[in-house]
């Protein structure tokens, strides 16, 4: 595995503030390269005061697409969606002309949701992506043992659907897939806790379908910076 940087910072609220310049970073050289902006972000409670900061920001918003890394099959109104906590931490950018691309759809079906939400990402050039780990060292919606084919480099689809008993708020999941991460300029994971830095340093070691966060430090993915806060 690639030995991606972690930078270790005093406290959370630093971690965020420096999370919020690195995505305020991608998103002006993009605009200056491209003409536009799009970033990828995870939920979680980590990232929520990061993102804050950075739609608090004078950018040029109209040119910036806010994209999502996983969603939960849930709507907006419920508590776990991640489209919920994004679009209210990036309210104030919303308001100033940000696009909000949503992976949630309420079709009857996940497959149904998944397909449409393939169609709408299939274009998207994702100049940041910003990836969380769960204790069991899950990234995106990429559970170990359960989304071999959400982790698969040959799939020609950027979005699937994932069913992950026991994942928190519902099994039902949309997530990106490593082949449409992979196709990211660059990547930013936060983590905050000695356990989670333990299990990161242990996933460096593990096969991908038993550790998915390892994905991140493989050979081919995106350039990586790891942010970490006690």
């Amino acid at each position: 595995m690639e030995a991606a940087p972690l930078i270790a910072f005093d406290n959370r609220a630093a971690l965020a503030r420096a999370a919020a310049e690195t995505g305020a970073e991608a998103i002006t050289t993009a605009i200056a390269t491209r003409g536009e902006a799009c970033i990828a972000l995870s939920g979680g409670s980590t990232p929520e005061s990061a993102y804050s900061a950075l739609a608090a920001m004078p950018l040029d918003w109209p040119k910036v697409t806010l994209a999502l890394v996983d969603e939960r099959f849930a709507p907006p109104s419920d508590e776990a969606s991640n489209e919920r906590m994004i679009t209210r931490a990036f309210a104030s950018a919303i308001d100033a002309g940000a696009h909000f691309k949503p992976l949630y759809s309420a079709t009857p079906t996940l497959a149904e949701a998944a397909d449409r939400a393939d169609a709408l990402y299939a274009e998207l050039h994702i100049d940041l992506a910003v990836m969380g780990m769960g204790a069991d060292a899950h990234t995106a919606s990429w559970f170990p043992k359960v989304a071999a084919h959400a982790l698969d480099l040959n799939t020609v689809r950027s979005v699937v659907a994932v069913h992950a008993p026991g994942a928190a708020g519902t099994p039902h999941r949309l997530t990106l897939t490593r082949a449409a991460y992979n196709r990211a300029g660059q990547a930013l994971l936060l983590i905050t806790g000695q356990d989670k830095r333990r299990r990161l340093d242990a996933a460096r070691n593990e096969p991908i379908e038993q550790a998915p966060v390892a994905a991140l430090l493989a050979p081919g993915a995106p350039k990586l910076e790891i942010f970490w806060a006690a």
